[in-house]
C-alpha cells in the first residue's frame, strides 16, 4: 500500500511542471556549513551539526576514499548517525508548515561506509512531532550512497494543518548510517 502511494505521488509529480514545485528551505542540507580542518578519514569527526539537533553517537564526518571510494582528495561531508555503542538521530524543524492539497517529497542520499557496518535507518517527515510518512528502503552497499524518497499527500483537511514540518533521520541497530543531500519539495495537488 505504501509503495502504491509513493508511485501515485511520483506519477503526480511527473504531471506537474517544474514551476509548480516549491523547494522548502532546509538549513545545511548537504552538511557543509561546518568546516573541519582535519584530514579526511574515519577520525575526522565532530559532535554537533549546524542547523540540526543531533542525538547520541551522531555528528559531522569528513570522510575519504577509504570510507567512500571515488571521494575527492578534499573529502566528503556527511551526517554520521549512530555507532557500535548506540543508535543516533538528527532532527530539524523547518520554517514551512503543512498546507492542504499538497504533496511533499522528502529525498536524501543514504550511505554505507566501506570500512564500517551499515546499520539501517528510518527517514521521516513529521509535523508537530507526528509522523506523516517514513521510509527505510534504500540499501547501499559498502562505499556507496543511494537515494531514498518518501512522499506524503496532505489532502483537503490534514490533521496537522498549519503545524511546522520536521525532518527526522535515525539509525537502527549497532553501526552507522551516513546521510547527504537532504531535500524537501512541495507540489500543489488538484483540489
Amino acid at each position: 500500500m505504501k509503495i502504491q502511494r509513493l508511485l501515485l505521488s511520483l506519477a503526480a509529480l511527473s504531471m506537474w511542471t517544474a514551476s509548480a514545485q516549491v523547494s522548502i528551505p532546509i538549513l545545511n542540507p548537504k552538511f557543509e556549513m561546518d568546516v573541519l580542518t582535519c584530514a579526511p578519514g574515519y577520525n575526522c569527526f565532530q559532535s554537533g551539526i549546524t542547523g540540526w539537533i543531533d542525538g547520541p553517537g551522531t555528528g559531522l564526518g569528513k570522510y575519504s576514499a577509504t570510507q567512500f571510494p571515488g571521494t575527492p582528495p578534499t573529502g566528503v561531508y556527511v551526517a554520521s548517525i549512530g555507532n557500535s555503542a548506540t543508535s543516533g538521530s538528527i532532527l530539524q524543524t523547518l520554517g514551512a508548515t503543512v498546507q492542504a492539497n499538497t504533496t511533499y517529497i522528502l529525498t536524501l542520499e543514504v550511505g554505507a561506509r566501506a570500512d564500517y557496518v551499515f546499520t539501517g535507518y528510518l527517514a521521516a517527515l513529521l509535523a508537530g512531532n507526528v509522523t506523516l510518512v517514513s521510509g527505510h528502503r534504500a540499501t547501499p552497499v559498502g562505499g556507496n550512497f543511494v537515494t531514498e524518497a518518501v512522499a506524503y499527500e496532505s489532502g483537503a483537511t490534514p490533521a496537522q494543518l498549519g503545524q511546522p514540518l520536521q525532518i527526522l533521520i535515525t539509525s537502527t541497530g549497532a553501526g552507522t548510517v551516513d546521510i547527504q543531500n537532504v531535500a524537501l519539495t512541495a507540489i500543489p495537488t488538484a483540489q
